[in-house]
């Protein structure tokens, strides 16, 4: 709610918690090393249940089933006497004569039980269900629910987090994530599997949000832009691979083909070895004991030096009280506030339009793959390869923000021509546009959710994290049901908003001012103490010859030896 309350926003110390670097207050190691696979195995696993609909719910060829209580025929028999043509010449899948065998009545009605291809019977969750004919629209309404889980979860999620801490909630939604992962791998109903992907959805994307923002929370400023999408992009490229090999697997039982899919969610539970919390949200929240404590642990599994970060605590600890000091006084920063607000504004609806093209991509992926070779699906795997190397690479060298401007009006470029060759029904100028698009649109989403946390102060991070990630959702949701309005063949009318989307986008990112930077704290405050200690030393025992060389040297010399070294380091602590 702080980013909706401008005045509460106003009185919250946005700038403390980021005014240090984890560098050089606890360095860079294992500890960071574990959140990094952490955030890689957890958006390897949402990418798994996004992706797991589509390999289970394919279609299957169904026909009206034979009355009971008549002679049986063999399905060959019964679909030559009682099942009518389409205007096509197939076999109508949804309607049967009402009385098969007589030539003179051929009136035709719907029915409500079916036989499907024996082939891939067990291979779908259409046929387990009866998801055909009249029953079709239950696969959007799994789809829509999916997607209505994460959209409810965020809205409130995120806002948990911020006030109780990054690490309860991501502990407890990864213990719900199993259990309704496993609800939903041997789900004997139909309304059980759409409970279990509603659990899934908010559960996946929680657990993806909060362990990203640990990751970026304890990596070093210069890096972790790099750290956070070089995990994401890890971890979309392992349920890519992962994907690949289950549909050569597809023929498999549902359940089976479900299961192996969804099994890299049981690595999401290392966030009971792997994550600690965030040391800024410790700091946001002034709680400075609780930080220092975190830090150290760090800093030990990290083989830092413990006087370091014990002096950098001790310098928060001024830091925080200046802080209070400057709210009481002022009232608020309320430019900082409006800043971030419009800024975090500007990212969800980024967020909106990117996700947008993305969900089109997905829809449309299966009819352009249908239309090419199978060529389509390795040259797919290869460019979202070549895609990630590209952008860590590239991130190496060019702020998120910037790269994201760029990112945005090449595939919004792109999107255009998506449509046009949709107009002109040009499906293999299509396929070889899309293997741009699915890498671009992947980079673009990456470096949202990458901008947006540089964006946020750790005292609302997680919210306005949470609420990009919904915004994305809506996007998609919006993506879904075009879809499904336009027949699921208006793939120029999809790709036409999305390009005029994302080109919109882009212009708003270049309309926002420079980010005003955060003075970072010296990494020096405890070698300094120990400098000026020494030459303290050195003072006093080359006194004669300091006094010969300069009489008004000796005068400052007499003065700093009546103060005391400890007067000394203290004077120049204050500079």
């Amino acid at each position: 709610m702080l980013l909706i309350l401008l005045r509460n926003l106003a009185k919250v110390d946005l700038v403390t918690s980021e005014c240090f670097d984890c560098g050089d207050a606890f360095g860079h190691g294992r500890f960071q090393h574990c959140l990094f696979i952490l955030t890689m195995v957890s958006m390897c696993a949402m990418h798994c249940h996004t992706l797991v609909f589509g390999l289970i719910s394919g279609d299957v060829d169904h026909w009206c089933k034979q009355p009971q209580g008549e002679v049986m025929m063999s399905a060959a028999s019964w679909r030559n006497v009682a099942i009518p043509l389409d205007a096509n010449g197939r076999f109508s899948r949804c309607t049967v004569y009402v009385y098969p065998g007589n030539p003179n009545d051929t009136r035709v009605v719907g029915c409500h039980q079916w036989d499907y291809d024996p082939e891939r019977e067990r291979s779908t969750i259409v046929s387990q269900w009866d998801l055909v004919c009249n029953r079709r629209p239950l696969l959007a309404v799994a789809q829509a629910v999916y997607i209505a889980g994460s959209l409810l979860f965020m809205s409130f999620v995120g806002l948990i987090a911020d006030r109780v801490g990054r690490l309860p909630v991501l502990l407890l939604t990864v213990a719900v994530l199993q259990l309704a992962t496993m609800g939903g791998c041997f789900a004997a109903a139909y309304h059980v599997y759409v409970l279990s992907r509603f659990l899934n959805s908010g559960c996946v994307a929680t657990v993806t949000v909060l362990s990203s923002t640990l990751l970026f929370e304890a990596s070093t400023h210069k890096h972790r832009s790099l750290h956070l999408c070089a995990a994401m992009t890890v971890g979309v490229l392992m349920a890519e691979g992962w994907f690949a090999v289950a549909r050569l697997l597809r023929e498999l039982d549902w359940i089976v083909l479900q299961s192996l899919m969804l099994s890299p969610t049981v690595l999401t539970l290392y966030a009971f070895t792997a994550a600690h919390e965030s040391p800024r949200w410790y700091v946001a929240k002034t709680d400075i004991a609780s930080a220092e404590m975190v830090m150290l642990s760090a800093a030990k599994e990290n083989h830092f030096p413990l006087a370091t970060t014990a002096c950098m605590v001790e310098k928060l600890k001024e830091e925080v009280a200046m802080g209070e000091k400057r709210i009481k006084i002022t009232g608020g920063d309320f430019a900082g506030a409006h800043e971030l607000r419009h800024r975090a504004l500007v990212m969800f609806s980024s967020s909106f339009a990117v996700t947008f093209t993305m969900f089109a991509t997905l829809l449309l992926d299966a009819q352009v793959s249908s239309r090419v070779n199978s060529w389509f699906q390795w040259a797919s795997h290869g460019a979202d390869l070549a895609g990630s190397a590209l952008l860590i690479l590239a991130i190496r060298r060019i702020t998120a923000p910037r790269l994201l401007v760029a990112t945005l009006g090449t595939l919004g470029g792109i999107a255009g021509l998506v449509s046009l060759t949709f107009t002109f029904k040009d499906y293999l100028l299509t396929s070889l546009l899309f293997l741009l698009v699915k890498p671009l649109v992947y980079a673009c989403n990456m470096l949202v959710f990458t901008t947006v946390m540089s964006v946020g102060a750790a005292a609302v991070r997680c919210a306005t994290i949470c609420w990009l990630f919904g915004f994305g959702r809506l996007g998609g949701a919006c993506a879904a049901v075009l879809f499904a309005m336009l027949d699921m063949k208006r793939g120029d009318v999809l790709f036409a908003l999305a390009g005029m989307s994302l080109f919109g986008m882009m212009l708003v990112q270049l309309s926002l001012p420079p980010k005003h930077d955060v003075l970072i704290l010296s990494s020096e405050c405890a070698t300094a103490k120990n400098k000026s200690a020494v030459e303290y030393m050195k003072h006093t025992l080359d006194t004669p010859v300091i006094y010969k060389r300069d009489s008004r040297r000796k005068s400052r010399v007499s003065i700093a030896s009546s103060r005391g070294p400890g007067s000394e380091i203290n004077s120049m602590d204050r500079y």
